[in-house]
């Protein structure tokens, strides 16, 4: 069982590296300009490199970060990542049990602390900023998230993710309301655009990574992309889905990063706090 952890967390790793690869390549369709095509055939191991060139950049001193928490929250974020992919039902997983609700629930309630230490700990006023904006996001749309998830539950009488997957015949799961409200909360919960407050890429200033570089910034980059798996993942055993349509969601997720601007951000506290929470109280009644 420890052998094929690990190997889930190999995989995990090299998933997400195409998944940046896949990306890159999409947005340079999207926007007519060439995608990383020098190393290799069409460019298959860019993201590994990439990666391999950080690890090896030095990592300077400052003296003005809180270094211990600023480089503990880094180890913090990876392995939160590993332990949520361990709840998927590979083999008798470690954390495959029937309360793998609490669990994931659990460990997303500990990133918005990932996003507090690592901000607070980089001592910026522009990673203060962006820390009070995703603190606010987290808690904002989480209240609407867990509402959204507890509704097969109670169909189910469970509290296992995978439940979903063997009754077929939940008719609200594939309902069009349930599934823009849930697609909605993903969005939010990945920090895609247009809720693109974690990181808010189109500015100058990167955000709450703001004073990040080098190997730590790449172990960010990891996490990110590691929950952005997992939550496609999620969704294919929500709605019993084939790989091809996992792709094509992926696909639509980057696609929103070409061309949706970042949502107003009282706009999105409205949305969250009244639109949501209204959207899911109706198809609890």
């Amino acid at each position: 069982m420890f052998f094929m952890q690990i190997l889930i967390m190999l995989m995990s790793l090299i998933t997400v590296m195409f998944i940046t690869l896949m990306e890159r390549k999409f947005l340079g369709i999207l926007n007519n300009r060439k995608a990383p095509n020098y190393l290799l055939f069409m460019s298959v191991l860019q993201s590994l490199n990439d990666f391999l060139k950080l690890i090896t950049k030095k990592i300077f001193k400052m003296n003005f970060i809180m270094k211990l928490y600023w480089m503990m929250m880094i180890f913090f974020g990876m392995m939160m990542f590993l332990l949520i992919m361990m709840i998927f039902p590979l083999n008798n997983s470690l954390m495959y049990y029937y309360l793998n609700f609490y669990m994931f629930f659990l460990i997303y309630s500990l990133m918005a602390f990932f996003f507090l230490v690592l901000s607070y700990s980089s001592n910026s006023i522009y990673s203060m900023m962006a820390m009070t904006r995703v603190l606010i996001q987290i808690i904002s749309y989480e209240v609407g998230m867990i509402f959204l998830f507890l509704l097969p539950l109670f169909l189910l009488n469970e509290f296992n993710f995978f439940m979903y997957y063997m009754s077929k015949n939940l008719i609200l799961l594939f309902s069009l309301m349930y599934l823009m409200t849930f697609m909605m909360i993903v969005l939010s919960e990945m920090n895609r655009t247009p809720f693109d407050f974690l990181e808010s890429e189109t500015e100058l200033v990167s955000g709450f990574n703001v004073e990040y570089f080098s190997s730590l910034f790449s172990f960010i980059f990891l996490v990110e992309y590691g929950f952005f798996l997992f939550m496609m993942i999620l969704i294919t055993f929500f709605f019993n889905l084939n790989f091809m349509i996992m792709l094509s969601l992926t696909i639509m997720f980057i696609w929103t990063r070409a061309f949706m601007p970042r949502y107003r951000y009282d706009k999105m506290l409205n949305l969250f706090w009244k639109d949501l929470v209204i959207m899911v109280m109706i198809l609890f009644l």
